[in-house]
């Protein structure tokens, strides 16, 4: 009985020691997502998500806020912290669970395969400025859809007019 336990956990041993020298399909797929980030550039890409939405925020706190010296300390202040813990954040364990999650191991090696091709690497260079432009028009855009919805609203409910009328800006 001994013999038999002692060359069934030989064979086990035997059948597993290949295994040790190798990386798992997941550590793979892992630093496959990391490689396919750095030559996307996520870190810059964060960084000017964080600028953008630093940026609206403070439009956002100034238009409701009376612009002075005491507000514009509160900004500026809001703006280091919220980068301090931002910092803290993981987002590249964020974006790898991500792009694990909805990309298999091969489809992360084609799309690190296109952004190493000529146009992988024009889309790299063009797609924050794509992006940038479009959040700016589809902002301006999104203002007039809402301006002419008000309009409707106040056409349909007389009442609410009045209230638009006096709104700031108008």
């Amino acid at each position: 009985m001994r013999t038999r336990w002692f060359i069934t956990l030989l064979v086990v041993v035997a059948l597993t020691i290949p295994a040790f020298g190798q990386t798992s399909p997941t550590e793979e797929k892992t630093a496959n997502v990391r490689r396919l980030l750095t030559l996307i550039g996520a870190e810059k890409i964060q960084a000017s998500m964080f600028d953008q939405f630093m940026n609206i925020f403070k439009s956002s706190f100034a238009k409701t806020a009376k612009p002075d010296e005491r507000t514009q300390k509160v900004l500026d202040r809001m703006t280091v912290l919220v980068s301090e813990e931002l910092k803290k954040v993981d987002f590249t364990q964020l974006y790898v669970d991500l792009y694990s999650k909805y990309f298999t191991n091969d489809e992360i090696k084609e799309l690190i395969h296109f952004y190493e091709s000529p146009v992988g690497r024009k889309t790299i260079q063009v797609l924050p400025t794509v992006t940038q432009e479009s959040m700016a028009r589809g902002a301006e855009l999104g203002q007039i859809a809402t301006k002419r919805a008000l309009e409707r609203l106040a056409e349909e409910f007389p009442e609410f007019k009045a209230l638009l009328n006096a709104a700031p800006g108008k």
